[in-house]
């Protein structure tokens, strides 16, 4: 015993490098966290424009419709069915995709 001293220099750098590690550890997994977060809301983000394009598709469909005196038909007009079936199918998108951002708060 005759170092203590450098025996206790030694442990806590060792001590210190691992602490070091293992912040840059939690730095770069955050950073891949916000990446992840922000590809996703860049998703969300891009399926909320082609709902809105949809919709404001099938309101100018609906007009058409009204002008001609086809209003009955709006519920079996087949542009108008396949217009809200394609938004069902990117609100369920959406959903999933908030799901997963969820997931990677977590």
């Amino acid at each position: 015993m005759k170092f203590p001293r450098f025996r206790r220099i030694k442990n806590d750098l060792r001590t210190g490098w691992a602490v070091m590690r293992q912040g840059s550890a939690d730095a770069v997994n955050r950073s891949l966290e916000e990446v992840e977060l922000l590809r996703l809301k860049f998703k969300v983000d891009a399926i909320e424009r082609e709902i809105d394009d949809l919709l404001t598709a099938a309101g100018e469909r609906a007009f058409q419709l009204m002008e001609r005196d086809e209003a009955a038909n709006l519920r079996t007009d087949k542009e108008m069915v396949r217009l809200f079936d394609k938004v069902e199918l990117l609100k369920e998108e959406e959903s999933r995709i908030h799901f997963e951002m969820n997931q990677v708060r977590e």
